[in-house]
């Protein structure tokens, strides 16, 4: 908790605060320019704003430098600080007498603040946290009709966004957030690498026209692979007609070779055959038919090796003659096939052939090239469009889980201030947008005291470790109510900080509760926040 703020320029040195409410009290006569609206702004300085010299010039210009020293308390250790108006950047810790021992950057500051106060949300500053329910005038966050806003026209989506986070629910919505992006930057890389051309870009009617082209330049591939079985690959007609003609004259050239050898074959068989028959040869003849006459027989089988004998000189020259014919049918046979594979030989493919083989390739990889472009095209848009969709609709059922959330402890807040007797503030999400209304009941008073009960709902349901409400937002409210309002303050276990003026002008309640939690009293003449007033003459 803040336990105490210190400036020597303070007409009251020193300010000590309470662990719950803490009020900034002003005259009876609702007088301005006290410093009222100032201290609460000193309070934001304190825990890590800037508004206090950025909007304050005045302070700058009658004040000039000065320096805020202030202290917390955590589980009962004092941890010791301040800050130069001039040096918004930095925070010097300090000892308990406020020496300075070492200076460090806000942002370091900041996130000591955060893990202190057991802050442990992601994708969340401190300043983000509590610089939103900081609503003190010359702050932008009093718009009653935008109390989510911390700043006018605030970009679509951010206050929604620092709420999700602050209740625990966008670290399923930021992890779709990150792979969106990186879809996103993967689809627009390859959308630029198409418009430049690296990579082909084509439409759904090129791609099924491309679909048809390749199928027919298949067919072709598939006909030069059959004439590759045969032999034929990549040969022109007019060479692929002359290697027909060689394989018909093979044939024939091995057929003569066949004819040829057979007679060859005959002929050495019957040249084997020029012994005569000898007489016990006979014998199994004579067993069977006793009565041949053999001795006619053996002259028959003389005459005929006499004829052998004649015929043999004819055999050999024949056999001879056979021999050349087939060694030139062979001759010719090794001709013809050395002939047709020179023709087919692959360094020697027709050069027309081995062109229009490439340009189909060409063409083939040229079309798949611009398919695979376009499918990857539609591939990385449907997991953009996917991945969107996924994030959408999480967003939809975090903010429906936020919105019942506090809804129904805005409506528990505002049952107990009026009773039950009015209708609650309700809050509405729709993707980036939001509306913050209370049915039936427009009054600006109305819309005020809505601010106060979200805030209020918000102190209750998050890691929210302060709340800070200038007059400005509490007098707008009707009288019944705010005492109810200064007693809810009363019941919470964290700090909440509020100036309030005229506090005759209402319940005996109210006064008792701001008489209680009083820490400063501010009126004109001289007990002003900084002891003067630079608004007179």
């Amino acid at each position: 908790m803040l336990f105490e703020i210190i400036c020597d320029q303070f007409k009251q040195k020193r300010v000590e605060f309470l662990p719950t409410l803490n009020t900034v009290l002003g005259d009876d006569i609702g007088s301005n320019s006290i410093g009222k609206s100032t201290f609460l702004m000193i309070i934001d300085f304190v825990f890590g704003g800037k508004d206090y010299i950025l909007k304050s010039a005045e302070i700058q210009r009658h004040v000039g430098k000065h320096t805020i020293k202030f202290c917390f308390i955590f589980q009962e250790k004092k941890y010791y600080f301040l800050r130069d108006t001039e040096d918004l950047e930095f925070v010097s810790e300090c000892d308990e007498s406020y020496n300075v021992v070492s200076k460090i950057p806000l942002s370091q500051y900041c996130e000591f603040l955060k893990h202190r106060y057991n802050i442990h949300l992601p994708n969340i500053s401190f300043r983000d946290i509590v610089g939103r329910y900081s609503r003190i005038y010359g702050k932008e966050n009093l718009n009653e009709k935008r109390p989510l806003d911390i700043v006018h026209n605030e970009a679509a989506g951010a206050p929604i966004n620092a709420l999700l986070k602050l209740f625990g629910l966008f670290s399923v919505i930021s992890e779709l957030e990150d792979l969106l992006k990186q879809r996103e930057t993967e689809l627009s890389a390859y959308r630029n690498a198409q418009r430049y051309n690296f990579v082909s870009s084509i439409g759904k009617r090129k791609y099924n026209e491309n679909l048809k082209e390749l199928t027919q330049l298949e067919e072709i591939k598939e006909q030069i692979s059959k004439d590759l079985d045969n032999n034929l690959l990549d040969i022109d007609s007019e060479k692929a007609e002359e290697v027909i003609k060689l394989k018909q004259r093979l044939s024939i050239a091995k057929r003569k070779r066949s004819k040829y050898y057979s007679q060859y074959v005959t002929i050495e068989n019957n040249m084997k055959e020029n012994s005569p028959i000898r007489s016990e040869q006979f014998d199994d003849l004579l067993r069977f038919f006793p009565d041949a006459n053999i001795r006619n027989i053996a002259e028959v089988e003389k005459f005929h090796y006499e004829i052998r004998n004649v015929l043999k000189t004819e055999l050999k020259a024949k056999k001879e003659e056979l021999n050349k014919i087939i060694s030139v049918s062979q001759n010719e046979i090794d001709t013809i096939e050395e002939s047709i594979k020179k023709i087919i030989q692959i360094p020697n493919l027709s050069k027309a052939i081995l062109t229009k083989y490439s340009e189909i390739q060409k063409m083939s990889e040229k079309l798949e090239s611009e398919n695979k472009a376009y499918l990857t095209s539609i591939s990385l848009k449907t997991s953009r469009d996917d991945t969107k969709a996924r994030r959408d609709q999480m967003r939809r059922d975090q903010l429906y889980l936020l919105q019942i959330e506090i809804n129904t402890k805005m409506q528990e807040i505002n049952d107990y201030i009026y009773s039950e007797q009015k209708k609650p503030p309700v809050i509405t999400f729709d993707k980036n947008q939001y509306k913050f209304e209370t049915i039936d009941d427009t009054g600006t008073g109305t819309f005020y005291k809505n601010m106060v009960v979200y805030d209020l709902s918000v102190l209750e349901l998050t890691a929210l470790p302060i709340l800070i409400h200038d007059s400005v937002v509490l007098k707008q409210i009707a009288d019944v109510a705010v005492e109810k309002i200064l007693k809810k303050y009363l019941q919470s276990e964290k700090q909440i900080f509020i100036s309030f003026d005229k506090k005759k002008a209402y319940t005996a309640g109210s006064q008792k509760i701001l008489m209680e939690t009083k820490v400063l009293e501010l009126s004109p003449n001289g007990n002003e926040l900084f002891g003067r007033s630079w608004n007179n003459k």
